[in-house]
């Protein structure tokens, strides 16, 4: 199962903390995340705020490349989309490339 590292920013002005649009776009995003993570069977395994530097991180596990695309492509991620600026990371659990170091060649 695939995992994405995303790395979300956003300016100044388009802070949801301050702007009235972006505030209703991210609220109306949030009540609908849980409904679009089962509706693509993807688990979020966190998110984290640094508040002074208008950056999201969020961790998700997709069952794959494809069910990630789909559930980016629903409208209200679309909207909030174009608030941010958005990093797509594939990342291995630690574990796993360390079994990668220690195959032989």
């Amino acid at each position: 199962m695939p995992t994405f590292l995303l790395i979300n920013k956003h300016s100044p002005e388009n802070c949801w903390m301050f702007n009235k649009e972006a505030k209703k776009v991210h609220l109306d995003l949030a009540e609908k995340l849980e409904g679009f993570l089962k509706k693509y069977e993807i688990k979020m395994l966190g998110c984290w705020f640094a508040l002074s530097e208008h950056t999201m991180y969020e961790v998700y596990d997709a069952p794959s490349l494809e069910a990630f695309e789909k559930m980016a492509q629903e409208p209200e991620i679309v909207k909030w989309g174009a608030y941010n600026t958005v990093e797509i990371k594939l990342v291995s659990p630690f574990e796993e490339v360390i079994k990668i170091l220690k195959q032989e060649q």
